[in-house]
């Protein structure tokens, strides 16, 4: 039996964690009016608003200051609120239309307010929420023989990470194409072309790319316990997970290998069986960090909102730029909107939307201005290029 497959296994429970997400349950109202007799939309509208008013009371407000001075001129101040819990389960407990038009539903939600990663069924729950994003793993592992120049290339590090975020649903794509054409040298980062090449090439959401040195120890050959040889290896990895639509790091991880006897790990089989537990064996300071910070990243967006560009073409002055923002901010699901700059009839503004960025095209598409018909001429990762028509 292939011992790399036969270990693999393992993972899958290796996320029973002993520590618990924090769960809280609380109460939690909102309202909405009734527009156009459509009590549907109104009804989900004061349900989110009462579970975010769960969440704030289980969680806590954080409460974030924007300020903005440009030749002695302040051009933007905003406040926003961002809370930092999420809603693993609630029930409607009440719901009540007033006669003026007003619907309020009340819930009773269960919020986890820490150790997200830590509820298997939650984690799995989210990544479902957000479409079961795809992701990419490139991982450039080299293993190096004792006594040997040349490097074996081999897959311990992407077979464990593979493994476990298997079992939060994502959707994991195949990297043969583009470990063949991605070369990681020296200290781990990609720019903008690079992501942009892996996110072409694979149409993944996110990327997962580093580097692991496997080294067999020297004089391993010669260790000898109860008639058996001891396969030993020390190493090192160095790791980045990076979304593709907007470039941007969402975490990191480094650290050393060096093999630990654990129940089920043997170090008298082989140096690949031997590195393969002992990255297992390390998946608390692996693959918990990057599920951790992927886990939150997705909380934050689902709760707080995604930001995104917009780009608009179209605009005739600087006082319709500014207008057009008043309209952005009238769309349903928009948290907050900013203008950043206005030339040629071109602004752009950058948006926190409760959704994707696709959920607000689709929003844009239904709304005018100045009673002219906005078009979406581009969707792009977190970017979103509208021309007002004529």
């Amino acid at each position: 039996m292939n011992p790399l497959k036969f270990s693999a296994a393992v993972v899958l429970t290796a996320f029973v964690a002993f520590a618990q997400a924090n769960v809280v349950t609380k109460d939690g109202v909102g309202q909405a009016a009734v527009v156009n007799k459509d009590e549907a939309k109104a009804f989900e509208e004061a349900k989110n608003q009462a579970l975010r008013s769960a969440i704030e009371q289980a969680a806590g407000v954080r409460i974030d200051a924007d300020t903005t001075v440009v030749n002695n001129q302040l051009v933007r101040d905003q406040v926003f609120a961002n809370t930092s819990g999420y809603v693993k389960k609630f029930d409607v407990v009440d719901k009540k239309l007033e006669p003026n038009g007003i619907l309020t539903v009340k819930v009773k939600a269960d919020v986890i307010t820490e150790n997200l990663d830590k509820d298997i069924t939650a984690a799995r729950d989210l990544v479902k929420r957000m479409g079961r994003p795809s992701i990419v793993i490139v991982v450039q592992e080299q293993t190096i023989p004792l006594g040997q120049k040349a490097i074996i290339n081999s897959e311990s590090m992407a077979t464990v990470l593979t493994e476990s975020l298997k079992a939060d649903g994502w959707d994991i794509k195949d990297a043969q194409a583009i470990n063949k054409k991605l070369k990681l040298e020296g200290a781990v980062t990609l720019g903008a072309t690079e992501l942009k090449e892996i996110a072409d090439l694979s149409k993944a959401n996110y990327v997962l790319y580093g580097k692991a040195a496997i080294r067999h120890e020297e004089n391993a050959q010669n260790s000898v316990v109860n008639g058996s040889t001891l396969y030993l290896i020390s190493g090192e990895y160095d790791l980045a997970l990076a979304a593709t639509d907007s470039d941007e790091q969402i975490t990191k991880v480094n650290g050393k290998l060096m093999f630990k006897q654990t129940p089920g790990s043997s170090p008298t089989i082989s140096y690949e069986r031997t590195a393969f537990d002992a990255i297992r064996n390390r998946k608390d300071e692996i693959v918990t960090p990057v599920r951790k910070a992927i886990l939150e990243h997705f909380r934050d967006q689902s709760v707080n909102g995604k930001k995104i560009n917009v780009s608009v073409s179209g605009l005739d002055s600087f006082g319709a730029a500014k207008d057009f923002k008043k309209s952005i901010e009238a769309i349903k699901g928009i948290k907050d909107a900013t203008q950043d700059s206005f030339a040629n009839g071109k602004a752009a503004y950058r948006v926190t939307f409760l959704g994707s960025t696709s959920d607000f095209a689709e929003q844009v598409e239904t709304a005018t201005f100045k009673k002219k018909k906005l078009n979406v001429v581009s969707v792009s990762g977190n970017t979103l290029e509208l021309q007002v028509g004529k």
